[in-house]
């Protein structure tokens, strides 16, 4: 038995070697394989039993087996295709056969991430085959975490929105002179005279916003300085834009004051709240203005509903607002109907009032000869320069409360308006609407989010990719065309968000490269090749030894 059993040991390895170099050509050939992870052959004796008294051997030669490899990450080569994608990590891209998920649909794992869009928008690979994930709203969140489907992004409309909250940066320059207000007439007429004649405001900047129907609408803010760090501002549209409004003639929407510290910061804004009657039929539009954050500062303007009046020299104002700390207070105030602009040297200070109880209503009384009032009230621990008094008139002043209070701030006045000696200039105006529009291009992110660039400047998470993770994805079956199938040997595939836990991210713009290391593919080719030579070698000794053997006579 002994050469017969060699001879059957070295057909065993010519087979065995033959498949480890079937297994270094597979590899060979596949060293540019996107997603490609290399195999090996692993060789294991093959051993029979000995004879009964232990003294014999008898060959049995050598098996083989090909480990598949698919848990090595591969290097990564950036490409300039958003929708090539490669994963940082474990797991797989899921792709089926078909864009409707059904009983008859085939569900396969690759790691070659060449995806791009179809004719019917779909994202697919090379084969034809629908990347999956799951679809979501606007923020990201998923609408479905039980359901996978084919990732389509053409369909997906964008719908518009109305502008809801402008921001507006910009420096308003400190050289600028007092405007020119009416002194027989108040601020309210003043900014009325800017809206109609634009081109009196001090400055000017523009804004476009959209309705609830995506309508377009340009608006500008006037500004206009008052005083001394004190500034009007004013909204404005075409009448075009609003209900009832004449075209070519200016309608306000809104109006408010700017209140400046003496290094240019801004203390405080008002007016904030804005709602545009907007004509066809949209929407009123309901915008929040923010001029940035400011240091602080609170005012106080009289509501006209009426109660509190001016008699026999006596104003009794009552502020119905807990938040007004103890302190001393300054009252500026103006002649009858006549608005006094603060300077140094025009205003008069009535007096103060010292107030030292927590209380939500405080009352201060001082007295005027006068038959009118116009005051400005600053709150703080010290008394401050004012910005300018109002022009109330009339000797029914009303319920003086606190309206249009900004919060006590607590920034630094320096990321939205400014006051400084520089020309005027926007830094931004920014507003958060947008009409309708198509999608325009989509971008992937490492968490597998899947956005849309829409036409209209808006950005919309439409899908999220879904990632396959198995226990031993080296026991997956191989399917032409790099991709993979679940097996017993695989275990059950378990569904994960890319970059939770050990799941790999997804990185966009990128695919994984094959594993195959060439050189070490060469050294191994060299060692099978002369383990096959040596394998012929003895059969042919074999053989040479058995035909002695027949020889003998």
């Amino acid at each position: 038995m002994g050469l017969f059993g060699s001879l059957t040991a070295s057909v065993s390895a010519l087979g065995s070697q033959g498949e480890g170099i079937s297994v270094i050509s597979d590899n060979l050939a596949n060293v540019n394989t996107i997603g490609y992870k290399g195999n090996r052959a692993l060789f294991s004796q093959l051993v029979t039993g000995s004879g009964g008294g232990g003294t014999s051997y008898n060959a049995g030669g050598v098996g083989s087996a090909v480990q598949r490899s698919q848990d090595i990450q591969g290097s990564l080569l950036s490409t300039s295709n958003s929708t090539d994608l490669a994963l940082q990590g474990d797991g797989f891209f899921i792709v089926t056969d078909s864009q409707t998920i059904n009983t008859n649909t085939n569900t396969f794992y690759t790691r070659a991430g060449a995806f791009f869009e179809n004719d019917e928008g779909f994202l697919v690979n090379a084969d034809g085959l629908y990347l999956n994930g799951w679809e979501t709203d606007s923020n990201g969140t998923i609408l479905d975490t039980q359901q996978v489907v084919p990732i389509e992004v053409q369909s997906v409309g964008a719908s518009a929105r109305a502008s809801a909250a402008v921001t507006i940066g910009a420096n308003l320059t400190s050289n600028e002179t007092l405007h020119a207000f009416d002194t027989d007439s108040t601020v309210a007429a003043t900014l009325d005279a800017v809206v109609a004649t634009p081109t009196t405001a001090d400055y000017i900047t523009d804004v476009r916003l959209y309705d609830s129907q995506g309508n377009a609408r340009d608006v500008s803010i006037g500004f206009v300085k008052r005083a001394q760090n004190f500034w009007d501002w004013t909204m404005y549209t075409d009448g075009a834009n609003i209900f009832g409004g004449t075209t070519g003639t200016n309608e306000q929407i809104g109006e408010g004051t700017l209140r400046f510290n003496e290094d240019g910061t801004l203390m405080y804004s008002t007016g904030l709240t804005v709602t545009a009657d907007w004509a066809d039929g949209s929407a009123d539009g309901s915008l929040t203005l923010d001029f940035g954050e400011y240091t602080g500062g609170r005012i106080a303007t009289a509501d006209a509903a009426g109660g509190a009046e001016y008699a026999d020299g006596v104003l009794d104002m009552s502020i119905t607002d807990s938040s007004f700390t103890a302190g001393d207070y300054t009252i500026y105030w103006s002649a009858a109907n006549t608005l006094t602009l603060y300077n140094n040297n025009t205003t008069s200070i009535v007096g103060t009032a010292s107030i030292s109880a927590a209380s939500s209503t405080r009352a201060v009384e001082f007295e005027n000869g006068g038959s009118g009032l116009g005051f400005f009230l600053t709150v703080s621990s010290e008394v401050t320069d004012p910005g300018g008094p109002y022009s109330l008139g009339g000797t029914d002043l009303g319920d003086l409360t606190v309206s249009n209070v900004a919060a006590s701030g607590g920034g630094a006045g320096t990321d939205g308006m400014l006051q400084f000696s520089a020309s005027y200039d926007t830094f931004f105006a920014e507003q958060d609407g947008f009409g309708s529009g198509t999608i325009n291009s989509i971008t992937v992110d490492e968490e597998g989010f899947v956005t849309g660039n829409f036409t209209n400047g808006e950005t919309k998470r439409l899908f999220k990719v879904a990632i396959g993770v198995f226990p031993n994805p080296s026991g997956m079956e191989s399917v032409s065309g790099t991709v993979l199938r679940a097996s017993d040997a695989s275990g059950a595939v378990l569904i994960k968000e890319a970059g939770v836990g050990s799941t790999g991210e997804v990185i966009s713009g990128s695919l994984e490269q094959s594993t195959v290391d060439i050189a070490g593919e060469f050294s191994n080719m060299i060692v099978t090749q002369r383990a096959y030579q040596a394998a012929s070698s003895v059969i042919t000794t074999v053989d040479q030894m058995l035909n002695d053997l027949m020889q003998l006579r």
